[in-house]
């Protein structure tokens, strides 16, 4: 298994491991071919995605940053981790974990949120067991 940033050829097989992540998690993923091939391509991307491999992609993770006005501190935000069904259990998420966590560290970062669905009680334990502290917020968004 290798777990490694993404380069621009693994756009036709990470475009639907997205899809099905967002799927999963009941929701739906509106990212273009294109618009992953730019991300892929962009020598300064507005995010930094990681995947696993071994015959194929089995796993993603993608890493965004943000600013804690409170720390006056760059923080990283974990926008996606996601291993398919059949490579879950083997110690994939974890490494895809620990990779994110050196990017945002060496970029500056004082630490790493993110947030999963309450239903998702095995990726909660997930996190839990790799070391994160649950926090007790509540989540918004606003459409633009």
């Amino acid at each position: 298994m290798i777990i490694r940033q993404a380069a621009p050829d693994d756009g036709a097989q990470l475009l639907p491991m997205i899809g099905d992540h967002a799927a999963f998690e009941h929701g739906v993923a509106t990212l273009s071919a294109w618009a992953l091939k730019q991300v892929l391509q962009n020598p300064d991307p507005p995010v930094y995605l990681f995947v696993a491999e071994s015959e194929k992609l089995v796993g993603y993770a993608a890493l965004t940053f943000d600013y804690a006005i409170w720390h006056g501190a760059r923080t990283g935000h974990l926008d996606c981790l996601f291993v398919t069904a059949s490579h879950r259990g083997l110690g994939i998420g974890s490494r895809l974990l620990q990779l994110v966590m050196r990017a945002a560290r060496d970029a500056g970062a004082t630490w790493l949120e993110w947030q999963t669905p309450r239903w998702n009680i095995d990726a909660a334990e997930f996190y839990l067991r790799n070391g994160a502290d649950r926090l007790d917020k509540e989540r918004f968004r606003l459409s633009l």
